[in-house]
């Protein structure tokens, strides 16, 4: 287990991550957690993840795995069921306010602002959710495919790396992935 020395700078004694009996988060050097995000439990953070202020991610009743290069953002919401872990693969942006309860979530996967992924939900590689929609429970979004509304429906498929929403895409989780290094080195809290 790694708790980033940043936690007891900023906070002294106060902490953002705990041990749930013997559920111990597993966090990478390499990955920022802000000192008001909340871990708890078995939650596995890769390498350059970047979890912003507000977030809380809740190991309690199973594992949640956040791969390589992704990011939580600001009062996202991450948390399992006791039946099935919550795996989120690589390169995955997750938005402000988002609640999330899904199973898998596959790797260049964008999930918008306030979006809600339900119970046992599946999405797949390179799908993009958009802020606001909701994904029901036990459903699957297909491959490089865009939903929207509630609940969410297929508004088009993702036209390869040079779609305009996937370059957008692109451009937030480079900026997260800079933001991942920048708050670790630069951010201070002013008392």
């Amino acid at each position: 287990m790694f708790i980033n020395d940043l936690h007891v700078k900023l906070r002294g004694d106060i902490m953002s991550i705990y041990k749930l009996g013997d559920k111990v988060p597993n966090i990478s050097k390499s990955a920022y957690v802000h000192p008001d995000a909340i871990i708890i439990g078995d939650v596995e953070i890769g390498e350059c993840v970047f979890i912003a202020p507000g977030a809380v991610l809740r190991g309690d009743n199973n594992k949640i795995i956040i791969g390589d290069y992704s990011n939580v953002q600001d009062n996202a919401v991450i948390h399992t069921e006791p039946e099935f872990e919550t795996i989120i693969g690589k390169y995955v942006n997750i938005g402000h306010g988002a609640m999330i309860h899904a199973h898998i979530i596959e790797d260049y996967v964008a999930i918008g602002m306030n979006a809600v992924i339900d119970y046992r939900t599946v999405i797949r590689k390179g799908a993009i959710v958009g802020n606001g929609a909701v994904v029901p429970a036990f459903k699957e979004v297909p491959e490089n495919t865009i939903v929207v509304g509630v609940p969410a429906k297929p508004l088009r498929k993702v036209e390869g790396e040079d779609d305009p929403a996937r370059k957008r895409i692109d451009g937030f989780l480079s900026r997260y992935r800079k933001f991942t290094v920048l708050y670790r080195e630069k951010l201070q809290k002013i008392e």
